[in-house]
C-alpha cells in the first residue's frame, strides 16, 4: 500500500497569507501555544535545558505549519507601507502589550510566520532551538498572543 504522504489529495505547499483560516485553526494554534507556555512555567531548570524535546514544543510548531501560520508569501516585514521589520514590530508590542489586542489575524500570522521560520533556519545546532520560539514563550508577548488568538 503506498504511503499516505504520496496521496494526490495531500497538500504539497504552504498556505498563502491570502487564504482564509477557520476559527478552529486559529484556536488550535492558540491552544498549542498555551500548552507550551504552561509547560515552560512548570518545567524544572533541567527540563528547560532541552525544550525542543518537549511534546508541547513540537505540537506548537506543527500546529503553526499545518494551520496556516507559516506562509509561502510571509515576508520579513509586516507588509505595511513602511515595510516595518517583524522584530521591530514585536519590540513595539512588548513595550505596550495592549497593542496585541488590536492585531488582526494577518498581523498575528506574520509574527508567528517570522518566529517559525527564524526557529527553523536559525538553530545553529542549539539544543534550545534557534531562540525564536524560546524568546516568545519566555517573554510576556507569548501570553498576549495566545490570548489574542483565543479571543
Amino acid at each position: 500500500m503506498p504511503a499516505l504522504q504520496n496521496d494526490p489529495d495531500i497538500r504539497e505547499g504552504l498556505f498563502s497569507l491570502e487564504e482564509k483560516l477557520t476559527i478552529q485553526q486559529v484556536r488550535f494554534v492558540a491552544e498549542r501555544l498555551r500548552d507550551l507556555l504552561t509547560r515552560y512555567r512548570t518545567a524544572s531548570r533541567d527540563e528547560r535545558a532541552k525544550p525542543i524535546e518537549w511534546a508541547e514544543w513540537s505540537a506548537f510548531i506543527d500546529a503553526a505549519y499545518s494551520c496556516g501560520f507559516v506562509c509561502r508569501d510571509g515576508g520579513e516585514d509586516m507588509g505595511d507601507r513602511e515595510k516595518m521589520p517583524v522584530p521591530e514590530f514585536m519590540r513595539r508590542l512588548e513595550g505596550d502589550l495592549r497593542l496585541v489586542d488590536t492585531l488582526c489575524l494577518r498581523d498575528l500570522r506574520r509574527i508567528l510566520h517570522y518566529i517559525m521560520r527564524s526557529e527553523r533556519w536559525g538553530d545553529g545546532g542549539a539544543g534550545t532551538g534557534g531562540g525564536a520560539v524560546w524568546g516568545l514563550i519566555t517573554s510576556r508577548l507569548g501570553d498576549a498572543i495566545a490570548r489574542r488568538l483565543g479571543a
